[in-house]
């Protein structure tokens, strides 16, 4: 199976190390107020937050370089991953509704997600999109689902 041939907006990387990097600061204060706390060696969340903030710059690039999503003829298709690939298919016929969403952190980066229901509930979404491409997104698989409203 080729892969889907549409990436999301670059500004997602940003969001996803920002939002990375702010849990591993979060993650390090915790650690370093337990280590007050219980006479925990101080090296302890020193070491943690080093692998924390690794992790919070490796893989957003690992992240967006396997994010790709595309409308085929029949279905959505998308893959994700970042140590492991998942590749997801959403047949037409199943899609009940598809709605755009902007939570706070997408807002402050002035992104959005595409989320695609069915029958069976949350079939997936599609994040680090820009406004113009989530509302083409939306309304091309509203129309083709059969869920436009008039």
């Amino acid at each position: 199976m080729e892969e889907p041939s549409n990436r999301l907006s670059p500004k997602v990387r940003l969001m996803w190390r920002w939002t990375a990097g702010l849990g591993a600061v979060l993650l390090f204060g915790m650690l370093l107020l337990i280590s007050l706390l219980t006479g925990l060696p101080p090296w302890i969340p020193g070491a943690v937050a080093l692998v924390v903030v690794g992790v919070a710059v490796s893989l957003p690039p690992l992240r967006y370089r396997r994010w790709r999503y595309e409308i085929r003829v029949r279905d959505l298709y998308f893959s994700k991953g970042a140590l492991l690939l998942v590749r997801t298919v959403v047949p037409f016929d199943r899609i009940q509704y598809v709605e755009t969403r902007q939570g706070p952190v997408d807002r402050a980066f002035k992104l959005h997600q595409l989320v695609v229901y069915t029958g069976a509930g949350r079939a997936g979404s599609i994040p680090g999109l820009e406004e113009a491409e989530a509302q083409r997104l939306r309304d091309e698989l509203s129309k083709v689902a059969g869920a436009v409203s008039l």
